[in-house]
């Protein structure tokens, strides 16, 4: 029922205004983002229960516990990464930060390179020599990825972590199986869901 509402807009947004059709694409384009999200939570929590279901039935209660944790944190962590990058990504859509538009902002943000606009040479240099500043870089870069689920997960890793060793329940192979099986499932479930929505 998902894919034909994915198609049936698909072919309203063909045959309407320029205009309609733009918002008809972005509301599509933000539907599959919504199904791919919550068909990727559905995968993780079944390979979850499989998880548990294993552990139960070799009567291995250390395997369990270091693997919940470690599975729940790093899917928090990914779960707040995939919301923070895509509301990033939806925010510099909305404000027409996209494609050369953006390039340009940061390849020639004084507008140097236009023939129509007169600087003078002072002006000039100090617009050539001003850089961004290291902590500019670093927010930047990290605007989208910061969230509060995101900074939950990683609390919840570490007081997961320091409470396994300070009760004696740490275990180095299944804690690491734990968190890596989160990225790993994401990433072939988002590589098939891909090429099913797209």
């Amino acid at each position: 029922m998902e894919n034909r509402e994915l198609i049936r807009e698909n072919g309203e947004c063909e045959q309407s205004e320029p205009d309609i059709q733009k918002t008809c694409v972005e509301k599509n384009e933000k539907l599959k983002q919504k199904n791919i999200f919550l068909d990727l939570i559905k995968i993780l929590i079944a390979v979850d229960v499989g998880v548990v279901v294993f552990c139960y039935l070799e009567q291995n209660n250390i395997w369990l516990v270091n693997t919940q944790i470690a599975f729940f944190s790093t899917a928090l962590i990914i779960i707040g990464s995939f919301i923070g990058y895509s509301n990033s990504v939806r925010r510099n859509l909305e404000n027409g930060n996209v494609g050369e538009d953006i390039l340009k902002k940061y390849e020639d943000p004084y507008n140097m390179d236009d023939e129509e606009d007169k600087i003078d040479e002072k002006n000039l240099e100090k617009l050539k020599n001003k850089k961004l500043k290291w902590y500019e870089i670093l927010l930047f870069s990290f605007k989208g990825g910061f969230n509060f689920i995101r900074i939950l997960g990683y609390a919840f890793l570490i007081a997961g972590f320091i409470w396994l060793i300070k009760k004696g329940l740490f275990d180095t192979l299944s804690f690491l199986f734990g968190v890596s099986i989160v990225p790993a499932v994401s990433l072939i479930s988002i590589l098939l869901l891909k090429k099913k929505y797209y």
